[in-house]
């Protein structure tokens, strides 16, 4: 008796909870269109390169190319930087905190025109440390730095839909996708 009357909250609390809107966060339906049909990642070697696959091919209305020359828009990896730094130390002088810091550049072409300016994304987390635990600390530093660049990833998404479409008027500009620059 107490186990049917438990599975029927379940439902009734799952029908209420489909039938006022809620949605998993990043499951794509409700993301706003992109300014283009197409795009080619220009990612490298970059470690954001699956998580970008990942969150732009949810998309539908999106077509993801294996050449610049296919797609309407390409989006290039400038940079990509990661870097622990000491956020607190005890009376004793040993780290009791690290912030992991992911830093990430991209730049947008649609249409052979840049859009302006390159988006930059800094994520950070905070890191507790002790000596006692080692290999469970390493563990957990690899899984922020994997949070981090899903969290950039899911930023850049963000960004590109809110993205203007370059006038039809301007011409490309002398600076090419692939160009590098350094903040």
């Amino acid at each position: 008796m107490i186990r049917s009357l438990s599975w029927l909250v379940l439902a009734a609390l799952t029908l209420l909870l489909s039938a006022c809107g809620f949605q998993l966060r990043g499951l794509g339906a409700n993301m706003k269109p992109l300014p283009f049909a197409s795009l080619y990642l220009d990612t490298g070697k970059s470690g954001i390169a699956g998580d970008l696959q990942l969150l732009l091919a949810r998309d539908n209305r999106l077509t993801l190319t294996k050449s610049p020359k296919d797609a309407a828009a390409v989006l290039s990896v400038l940079y990509e930087n990661q870097k622990k730094e000491v956020l607190t130390i005890n009376s004793g002088g040993r780290v009791n905190e690290y912030q992991l810091v992911y830093r990430i550049a991209v730049r947008t072409v649609i249409n052979g025109v840049p859009v302006e300016p390159d988006m930059s994304v800094i994520v950070r987390r905070e890191m507790n440390y002790s000596d006692s635990a080692i290999l469970g600390k390493e563990q957990e530093e690899a899984l922020l730095w994997s949070d981090a660049r899903r969290d950039a990833a899911d930023q850049i998404v963000r960004r590109l839909a809110y993205l203007k479409r370059p006038a039809a008027s301007e011409q490309p500009a002398a600076k090419p996708a692939h160009a590098i620059t350094q903040p």
